[in-house]
């Protein structure tokens, strides 16, 4: 008798264990099927409210991932004349960048329409931070355009989103940021592949464009402060060398490359701290900062800093450049690694060659380079000259 209770209660224990794990594994393949539909193919647990599953739409925006997006480029279009000075003319273009459009100032030396066998070399002028209310067409790049424009250099210089007659910026602030890079890289791809028009009138009158355009020989980048982040980063997307100069760049680590300057607000950085917490939550900073992903930078570069210089310490050029010799110390013993083993025996991709980077300082020279800006801008011109033409 009590060895038939005793089977009943162990088949009564393992019916309510068998139930029990039914509705487990129900949970847990309805889950997994539920979140595969939806995109994800991680293995979630089933306890847990798919509801609950954390987005993250600008990881898209990572380094890592925007070497692998496709840019699409658009034709440059010369819309109004902003001033004809002695030996260029200053106009206002624009040309379409992620869907919309975006303006800025070109400026198009005479000698380029004069002589069709003048290279085409242009430079990318990218500003530093200018507030929006005090900003118009040129701000931040228009006096170094000037002479290089002088010397015979076509300089382009978009104005970014919310800017000049662009297109209004993202209401999202972290994708504002992330975009700058997208938008430069299809510049350059514009000018690479649909060139430059060369005047108005050709664009008035003539409805064959092509024949007024003039290809593209030589690309440089010119940046200021924040601009030099944006062009460290463009170099870093693509991975190719672009003779690059920058005038007192920001090159600290994100985000303390945005916390530091959030003393200036009225705030004193209490809002800017609060989302860049909640952004850390979520993000992995290093897939975002420039400072990590020196393995795809390439140069040559050049960095002009002054020490007196409270906007964008000197310290961290000295320490980019820093990080930049190990890095090519590295690159260096890679490519020995390389030499010496047998080609099936590799598999790594090669390495990029070593960085040409060099940092000119200035004593007693604030962020805009002032009292030292006739030397710093030729130095510029020293330095395209010599890569360029």
């Amino acid at each position: 008798m009590q060895l038939i209770i005793n089977s009943k209660n162990n088949l009564f224990l393992l019916g309510k264990i068998s139930f029990i794990c039914l509705i487990f594994f129900f949970g847990f393949f309805t889950n997994l099927y539920m979140n595969s539909e939806n995109g994800y193919s991680e293995l979630l647990n089933p306890f847990v409210d798919s509801g609950k599953i954390i987005s993250k739409p600008l990881q898209s925006y990572s380094i890592l991932n925007l070497q692998n997006r496709e840019y699409q480029s658009s034709k440059i279009i010369l819309e109004n004349i902003i001033s004809e000075e002695e030996t260029y003319t200053s106009f206002q273009f624009a040309y379409t960048t992620l869907g919309k459009r975006m303006t800025g100032q070109i400026n198009i030396p005479d000698n380029i329409t004069a002589n069709p066998e003048q290279k085409r070399n242009v430079i990318i002028m990218i500003r530093g931070f200018v507030p929006s209310e005090i900003y118009s067409t040129g701000v931040g790049t228009k006096n170094a355009a000037a002479v290089f424009a002088n010397d015979g250099y076509i300089t382009i210089a978009p104005d970014f989103f919310g800017y000049g007659d662009s297109d209004p910026e993202p209401k999202d602030t972290w994708q504002t940021r992330f975009e700058k890079p997208i938008t430069v890289i299809e510049l350059i791809k514009s000018l690479e592949e649909n060139g430059i028009p060369l005047n108005l009138e050709s664009q008035r009158t003539n409805t064959k464009l092509d024949l007024d355009v003039t290809k593209v020989s030589n690309i440089g980048i010119w940046a200021h402060s924040n601009g030099g982040q944006i062009a460290l980063a463009t170099l870093e997307i693509l991975q190719k060398p672009i003779p690059t100069s920058l005038w007192a760049p920001v090159t600290a680590p994100f985000p303390y490359s945005i916390l530091y300057f959030s003393d200036e607000l009225e705030d004193e950085g209490k809002e800017q701290r609060r989302w860049i917490s909640l952004f850390e939550e979520n993000y992995d900073v290093f897939d975002f900062s420039i400072t990590k992903h020196l393995e795809s930078l390439t140069g040559p570069i050049q960095i002009q800093h002054g020490d007196n210089d409270d906007a964008a310490l000197i310290f961290w050029s000295q320490e980019f450049v820093a990080k930049i010799d190990l890095e090519n110390q590295n690159r260096e013993m890679l490519m020995d690694k390389e030499k010496s083993a047998s080609a099936s025996a590799i598999e790594h991709v090669s390495p990029l060659p070593p960085v040409e980077i060099d940092l000119i300082t200035y004593p007693n020279t604030n962020h805009n380079m002032v009292p030292s800006w006739d030397k710093a801008v030729k130095k510029d011109l020293q330095f395209f000259d010599n890569w360029m033409k």
